[in-house]
């Protein structure tokens, strides 16, 4: 049977954070003297000054505007995209809150399907599903979900009533949640509560702890039965 074509997995070589490193420093991140966090062999590079939030993102894929190392801009999020294999892999990084890998980083748009067709075959290839569903207050969040090196999905999902393109959430796995609270202090924390069966969570204290994207620290998905 004749193959079909794939585009390679894509990668986020690198985010830049306008947070300063004390901040991820008392959230129990491991920072090193330049400002870079590396985790999941994403390089989360922190900048301080007053800008907040995920400011840009460099991504390897196949696109067109990788040949040329282009910047694009959609809807207010800057995406620096290069071919594939073309940034050195990160070094992996112990940190004293047990964080190890990635589970997913969210992007929250300003409308979904508007941003999907601009970062379509520009930024990143098609998603593996882009669907609409209700949330628990019955209004339609539309959803798209990429594959990803280095994490467990790649996600798109609206109605945080954003007014531009934000990466408003990082989930990261830790290899142990009691551990991870104890570093980063109980009173840091939000209650432990389930991110998915079987996962549990809690969610870092922006306000206390300096940081500017809502930051989840969940277990590693449970065992198959």
């Amino acid at each position: 049977a004749a193959q079909r074509h794939r585009w390679p997995v894509p990668r986020i070589v690198s985010l830049e954070v306008g947070d300063t490193t004390e901040a991820w420093r008392r959230a129990g991140f491991c920072v090193d003297e330049a400002g870079t966090c590396i985790i999941g062999g994403v390089k989360f590079c922190l900048i301080g000054g007053p800008a907040r939030g995920v400011l840009s993102c460099t991504v390897e894929a196949e696109t067109p505007a990788a040949a040329g190392g282009e910047a694009v801009e959609v809807n207010g999020m800057t995406y620096h995209v290069q071919a594939p294999g073309t940034a050195p892999p990160a070094t992996a990084t112990q940190h004293p809150c047990t964080v190890s890998s990635i589970l997913k980083l969210e992007i929250c748009p300003l409308e979904t399907w508007d941003s999907l067709t601009k970062l379509v075959h520009r930024v990143l290839p098609p998603p593996f599903a882009a669907f609409a569903n209700k949330n628990p207050d019955g209004q339609p969040q539309h959803v798209a979900l990429w594959r990803m090196q280095g994490m467990e999905v790649f996600e798109m999902a609206d109605n945080m009533g954003t007014r531009k393109d934000e990466m408003k959430m990082f989930f990261f796995v830790v290899s142990n949640l009691e551990e991870a609270i104890a570093t980063v202090g109980k009173d840091n924390c939000s209650g432990i509560f389930e991110q998915s069966p079987g996962r549990r969570a809690v969610i870092l204290s922006m306000r206390k702890l300096g940081l500017s994207v809502r930051t989840f620290l969940v277990e590693p998905p449970p065992p198959p039965p």
